[in-house]
């Protein structure tokens, strides 16, 4: 098939979350399959269309329009970038209703960016139009006769109704989530229906999606995790060092670190002073510099030795949506790991058997000391999980279930379309 992707970032380098989902599974989809990839290059990203093209046919330049719509650092960025980026747009939403694409990933549909991809999709007959994300999802027009799927990454209510509740947002910024999540969900609604399949990474995703749009098919497709390079090491291993790994200007990122160090790490510390927690990627909140027995490595381009010296991997995630690839990186590198119900969120892990579950401080503080104490448990979760992510999220597999899911969308649209030119024909 000749498949468009309209996407807000290109799919190389694979050096974030969204970034290694769209690399892993394409890369491989186009040994069968032409990809087309659609998209804004940003200042400083030319460098990495090359990458791009070594598996996308061509890789087209979406008009910039606006500066790069990441948002500001903290929740407040979050925010405001999520409905309006200047301050009287949001005065002009909240008063009149009007909802421009929301999220993160914030491309509004200006004509220049519609043209752009109507005349992309005129040369180059395609058989299947994806959207990448769900802030760009007016990005593909309805007027296109062809299959259109909307592959999602998170829900963006879903991430917005936790926001209302997150402990570390502030009052003025849990108004905004409420009053934001009304506008989000109304956008859901209007845009997601149009398409003819959907892909979620979770199950709790494919129940949202449904909700919103129940005529539209959704397919689970959750992340998954190279396990050719994330493997077992032989580096040795502190049984006291914790490590999280993430982008911590994605806002649930920074919320999980700050909850653990004030909630969670000071009971870990009285009972065992030698224990210490890694904090790997980029940009982790200021307000942790120079705590006792915090390390902030920064960013990383392989994580992998920071994980295997750590003793275990912690995911005290409360905000978010999808599933995580960090949790997967972990039980790929046989990485005994303590996360939150909502952290291990997507993924079909067992508490006891591959993960440690806890929810409330003590008893996330009470499991991180009961591995540091006990090798055995530690490596019989790692081993568990290192076999559960071989069996179900290689992402040679996940791959094979999009090309499915796809071919079946395609399949479904033609039999529809043929189905509504005979009954045209009959009267």
């Amino acid at each position: 098939m000749n498949i468009l992707v309209v996407s807000p970032m290109l799919p190389y380098p694979p050096d974030n979350g969204g970034a290694a989902r769209l690399y892993n599974l394409y890369s491989r989809l186009a040994r069968q399959h032409a990809i087309t990839w659609i998209c804004p290059v940003w200042e400083g990203e030319e460098a990495n269309v090359p990458g791009a093209e070594q598996f996308c046919r061509q890789v087209v330049r979406l008009p910039l329009g606006e500066q790069r719509p990441l948002p500001e650092r903290g929740w407040a960025g979050l925010l405001k970038k999520g409905v309006a980026h200047l301050h009287w747009e949001r005065l002009f939403v909240y008063c009149f209703g009007y909802v421009q694409a929301p999220g993160i990933y914030w491309l509004p549909a200006t004509p220049e960016r519609l043209e752009t991809v109507a005349q992309t999709f005129a040369e180059g007959d395609f058989d299947l139009v994806v959207s990448e994300f769900e802030g760009n999802a007016e990005l593909i027009p309805p007027t296109l006769r062809v299959p259109r799927v909307l592959s999602t990454h998170n829900v963006l209510s879903s991430i917005f109704n936790r926001i209302r509740g997150a402990g570390t947002v502030s009052r003025e910024d849990r108004l905004f989530a409420g009053l934001d999540l009304q506008k989000i969900i109304r956008y859901e609604k209007k845009n997601y229906a149009a398409y003819d399949g959907a892909v979620a990474v979770s199950a709790e995703d494919q129940r949202v999606l449904r909700q919103r749009c129940p005529a539209l098919a959704v397919e689970i497709i959750p992340n998954g995790v190279d396990v050719a390079r994330f493997h077992p090491g032989d580096l040795p291993v502190d049984e006291h060092t914790m490590v999280y790994v993430g982008n911590y200007n994605y806002p649930p990122n920074a919320d999980a670190v700050l909850y653990f160090c004030r909630e969670i790490f000071p009971r870990v510390r009285s009972q065992e002073k030698d224990a210490r927690l890694v904090l790997v990627g980029a940009n982790p909140p200021a307000e942790l510099a120079g705590l006792e027995g915090v390390e902030r490595a920064g960013f990383a381009a392989d994580i992998s030795p920071f994980v295997q010296r750590a003793g275990m991997m912690v995911v005290p995630l409360r905000l978010g949506g999808g599933s995580r690839l960090k949790i997967l990186d972990g039980l790929a590198m046989g990485k005994a790991i303590v996360s939150t119900t909502i952290g291990a969120e997507g993924l079909n892990v067992t508490h006891g058997e591959n993960i440690w579950l806890a929810d409330q401080p003590e008893d996330f503080a009470a499991a991180a000391l009961r591995l540091m104490a006990d090798p055995q448990t530690r490596e019989r979760l790692g081993a568990n999980g290192r076999a559960l992510v071989e069996l179900a999220y290689d992402w040679n597999i996940l791959a094979g279930r999009m090309n499915a899911w796809f071919e079946q969308v395609v399949r479904e649209y033609h039999a529809r379309a043929q189905k509504s030119e005979r009954q045209r024909a009959q009267g």
